[in-house]
């Protein structure tokens, strides 16, 4: 049997007395760096993450890219997103964790989908904070906490209120560092659209006329699509996804080349190596090799 590819970690995993475990978790980041020291090697999670340092240094590793970490610097993790840090023992700050259906029972999923810096594999999940912005952020951080650590009636609203504001104001904050994450509405719900037809369907569809068809667009119209929105073709968009998910199963899992070929759905081995060098530099074990020298 091959090995299960990624240890998926649920927000219960972290906390278990509090509000709505299931769905919910704040904690000051030097405890929770103390408390689970699992979370230092290659994982990913179902939910979403938001993450504030304000003091320490070191390196985030998301989806093999790798970020500096200093105070000021924020993160934003959307569910399925592979991660690991290297901390200076100094570290500290602030982590979120929220589950889609906990923002979506207060406020929209669309409003949720808008929110750019979440959008795995296209956006920067990261900025640098001002210090005005960063101050800004530890208010509703800290009235998280305060209504986490001592919940009320109504606490689910609040909380949900505050993570609301939470993401508003740092999502101001990104669309001024990123003016390219602004997008017109409609263009914007159909690349939303098209990019999770893409995260469902990588595995079994890799043709362009599919994604079309299931839009009820035009092949030239979804290409147009993605061209906007990211400066990609829907081949490129899906290639990449499929790429990415080959470096998760190589980086983290004991599958051999051939089984994760398998697993992604071509037929001949030796072509999948060759296409993951094309696109890597690297052959399938030299990624291996060098992901964990």
């Amino acid at each position: 049997m091959p090995a299960e590819t990624l240890p998926i970690y649920q927000i219960p995993d972290f906390e278990t007395e509090k509000i709505n475990p299931s769905e919910f978790y704040y904690s000051e980041l030097e405890v929770h760096l103390k408390t689970h020291l699992f979370i230092q090697k290659p994982h990913k999670h179902d939910f979403y993450i938001v993450l504030l340092i304000t003091e320490g240094t070191g390196t985030h590793t998301i989806d093999f890219r790798n970020y500096l970490v200093k105070p000021g610097t924020a993160f934003f993790l959307s569910p399925g997103q592979v991660h690991s840090w290297e901390l200076s023992e100094d570290t500290k700050g602030h982590i979120l964790f929220f589950s889609g259906s906990f923002y979506s029972a207060f406020f929209t999923q669309k409003k949720l989908m808008s929110l750019t810096f979440f959008r795995s594999n296209i956006s920067i999940p990261f900025m640098d904070l001002a210090a005005n912005e960063r101050e800004e952020l530890l208010f509703y951080f800290k009235r998280i906490n305060k209504e986490f650590q001592n919940p009320g009636w109504s606490s689910h609203t609040q909380l949900a209120s505050y993570t609301d504001l939470l993401l508003t104001n740092a999502f101001r904050y990104y669309l001024n560092k990123n003016k390219e994450a602004i997008q017109p509405v409609k263009e914007h719900d159909l690349f939303q659209k098209l990019k999770m037809l893409i995260e469902v369907g990588f595995m079994d569809h890799r043709e362009v006329g599919y994604y079309a068809q299931q839009m009820n667009i035009s092949l030239k119209q979804v290409n147009t699509i993605a061209k906007k929105s990211v400066g990609k073709t829907v081949s490129n968009l899906i290639m990449d996804r499929v790429m990415l998910e080959s470096k998760r199963l190589l980086t983290n899992s004991s599958l051999t080349v051939a089984e994760i070929a398998a697993k992604l759905k071509f037929d001949d081995p030796s072509y999948f190596s060759r296409l993951f060098k094309s696109k890597t530099s690297y052959t399938p074990e030299q990624f291996r090799k060098e992901i964990h020298s």
